[in-house]
């Protein structure tokens, strides 16, 4: 099946080369939801997820000439999502306008939420605040390769090649992340 997507989106990208502007709306439609989770995780801000996601397809499209299948098209879409969420991070800091609270989505965070018991909600709301802070807290490629992982299920080899690095760095970033977000919850919980 991952073969077959991979193909598809390879035919997809030569047609998109050709001119074809259906074959860009259907890779658009089949990526941008994933795509707007990542910037979503990553930003906090909905306007902000939406137009780093827009970007990253106006960087698809205008790449699409030298656009070779090597890996899977989505890896190449992650990896542009991480360094334009990264960057649009880079320059709230730089005008002072970060929040405390980068990862403010509980609904990727926690499921199972109840609304018709207030006390557990409260306190499941608590509990995504401090693993929010405490994602905040990792080091970039600690908090990429944790996303990655955990809220969209990827590989140690897909994560590898959205971070152009090794598997065995990217179970370094993981296991340090760990420890660094036990750490972290510890200090703040």
């Amino acid at each position: 099946m991952v073969d077959e997507e991979h193909a598809s989106d390879a035919a997809l990208m030569e047609r998109v080369k050709q001119g074809d502007q259906q074959a860009f709306r259907t890779i658009v439609e089949s990526h941008q939801s994933s795509i707007f989770s990542l910037c979503m995780q990553y930003l906090n801000d909905r306007q902000d997820a939406e137009e780093v996601a827009q970007d990253v397809f106006i960087k698809l499209y205008k790449a699409a000439d030298g656009y070779e299948p090597r890996a899977k098209l989505s890896t190449f879409l992650y990896r542009i999502a991480v360094n334009l969420s990264l960057n649009r991070i880079r320059d709230r800091r730089r005008k002072r306008l970060v929040s405390l609270d980068m990862f403010g989505h509980k609904s990727e965070l926690l499921e199972g939420e109840s609304p018709d018991q207030p006390d557990r909600q409260m306190e499941q709301d608590e509990n995504a605040a401090l693993i929010r802070r405490a994602i905040d807290a990792l080091p970039a490629n600690q908090r990429t390769a944790v996303l990655l992982k955990q809220y969209h299920g990827m590989s140690y080899e897909e994560i590898a090649s959205v971070m152009k690095c090794s598997v065995s760095a990217v179970e370094s970033r993981l296991f340090r992340a760990k420890l660094n977000l036990k750490k972290e919850l510890k200090s703040i919980g």
